[in-house]
């Protein structure tokens, strides 16, 4: 009887074998798509066309305006802006270049523009021949500070130097020397602008 016994063992352990591999074959086939589905696909950057906004300063027009940039490249955009300057409406278009490229992934990117329109007005309360806004060259540095997720959103800072005309500074010496006027301070050389803008 013992040797029936251990003769079915032996018989049935290559069965024992066969169905084990199958189970571990199965656990196996069963659990690759599980591990597959948990992988991370990376965000690509996402291509920006360009961003509009609203601020104060020379960026966007005169003292308050709107602005708008198109970006054939991602580290450069073309801009115009108008907006209310003391005595009418004034203009600038220009153009900058990026370190860093806007494409959703940077929320901090440095620029250098330069821009042409309105860099300088006068103006004297009461008294006709000294309202004027006046055209030129300005140069530079900005910041574009995006929040969020996607990073569409944020401001803009921008400190300008402007190359104001001859006209400009003569239209000053006329009001400095005229004694009907006290001129309380002098065009400042440095100007800051500050905008809320939306990329697209």
């Amino acid at each position: 009887m013992k040797k029936h016994i251990v003769l079915v063992m032996i018989m049935l352990m290559p069965l024992t074998v066969i169905l084990a591999q199958e189970k571990t074959n199965q656990v196996t086939n069963d659990t690759i798509p599980a591990v597959k589905s948990q992988k991370k696909t990376k965000m690509k950057p996402d291509r920006r066309w360009g961003d509009g906004g609203a601020g104060l300063g020379l960026d966007y027009g005169g003292l308050i305006g709107v602005k708008a940039s198109f970006y054939p490249i991602k580290y450069m955009a073309v801009f115009g802006a108008v907006g209310w300057e003391i005595v009418g409406i004034g203009w600038n278009v220009g153009i900058l270049g990026r370190i860093i490229p806007a494409d959703g992934k940077h929320g901090t990117r440095p620029y250098l523009k330069v821009m042409y329109g309105v860099n300088g007005a006068t103006q004297v309360k009461g008294k006709n021949g000294y309202d004027e806004m006046f055209y030129g060259l300005t140069v530079g540095a900005g910041l574009e500070l995006r929040f969020g997720k996607i990073k569409k959103n944020g401001i803009n800072i921008d400190l300008n130097v402007p190359f104001r005309s001859p006209e400009f500074f003569d239209m000053v010496s006329r009001i400095k020397n005229d004694p009907q006027i006290d001129l309380k301070n002098d065009p400042w050389p440095v100007t800051i602008s500050v905008g809320y803008m939306v990329e697209f």
